[in-house]
């Protein structure tokens, strides 16, 4: 049996956004999805730029996220 290792990041894509607090339902519905997929993911594997809009590259969950996926 495969063992899977779920992460899952999340972000906004905008100030408007930000501001709308849009990230806690991103959140809510992919932790949802992993857990009926019976992969939950742990807090470690929970990559969040809460705050950080797409306008910029300068986000430091994705670059953990990246971090995280080349050691394994």
């Amino acid at each position: 049996m495969t063992t899977i290792r779920a992460a899952f990041y999340a972000r906004v894509s905008g100030e408007k956004q930000a501001a709308a607090h849009t990230i806690e339902s991103q959140i809510a519905a992919l932790s949802e999805r992993a857990r009926f997929d019976d992969a939950p993911v742990p807090p470690e594997r929970q990559f969040v730029d809460d705050g950080y809009s797409g306008a910029t590259l300068i986000r430091p969950a994705l670059d953990a996220r990246s971090g995280e996926h080349r050691r394994h």
